[in-house]
Formats: C-alpha cells, structure tokens, sequence
C-alpha cells in the first residue's frame, strides 16, 4: 500500500471530505435559538418546524435535537452518483456543527475514508491505499473551493 500526505500531520487540519458519517451517527444538539433562526431562514413556521425537524423525545427545555430521516440528519442529503453529502442548512449551521472537527483518528472519518474511497489511515494519521484509489481522492479534494472542506455558499 503507498501513503499519501493529504492527512499528514504537518497540516494544520484534516480537511473534511464530506462524507456524512458524523451526520449519521449523531443527532444535533441545538439550541433555541439556533432551532428559531434555521426556521426563519428556511420560511418554515415555528410549530411546523418543532414537529417535522426535532426529535419529540428529547425533554430539554433549552435546547431541541434535530431529528434523523433516512438514518441521517434530516438537513444532509447525498449527492446523486457522488460519495458526497450538503449540509442544506451550511450557511446558518448549529454551534455543534460548527464547533465539530474531522480529524484522521475520528473513527468517523475513518469509516468515511473506508466506506467511500477505500482508504485508510496509519498510524502517523497519513493515507493508505492504492495508488488509484490515493488519487481519485486528491483529486476530489483538489476540486473544494478555497475554503476546504465547506460547500460554497
């Protein structure tokens, strides 16, 4: 297997590749306020929004959790024939969201990297795989905007 340096730990971060797992895995905690902007923005009126985008068990009083469709958040949705999922909400995206960071020891990336282009990361956090594979994924990550990792808005 060649190793690849996109993960080097010289880099100062991992970058995001967008592959959905964290989404998947985990309900989003938010606030709020978070829960009145992401209503307003997307025109959706408050009780409309408590009842198709929060998840009803959740007994907090301050806070809401977002709820899952299709065994992810109910704002991801895949790309069509692509290994890439949007956040529909990115531009006004909760302070959980925000505040999470992939990294190469995630073993959310790591499923990610896995599930989606066969790779895997050693124990210095670089990428392994083959060369083919190594590729195709830098050439995915050299076709992000500027801001790596973040969808354009």
């Amino acid at each position: 297997m060649e190793k690849n340096p996109a993960c080097d730990n010289n880099q100062p971060e991992f970058q995001c590749f967008l592959c959905g797992v964290c989404c998947s895995r985990y309900q989003v905690r938010i606030t709020l306020a978070e829960a009145r902007q992401i209503s307003e923005k997307l025109g959706i009126g408050w009780e409309e929004f408590l009842e198709n985008y929060t998840d009803s068990r959740w007994p907090g009083e301050t806070s809401l959790l977002l709820v899952h469709k299709n065994k992810r958040c109910v704002f991801l949705k895949k790309s069509a024939g692509e290994p890439v999922h949007m956040c529909t909400i990115h531009p006004f995206k909760p302070s959980s969201c925000i505040q999470w960071t992939p990294g190469p020891f995630r073993r959310e990336c790591r499923e990610g990297l896995q599930t989606y282009w066969r790779l895997d990361v050693d124990e210095q956090g670089r990428l392994t795989g083959k060369p083919e594979d190594l590729e195709r994924f830098n050439r995915f990550l050299a076709s992000f905007p500027a801001s790596a990792g973040e969808p354009e808005e």
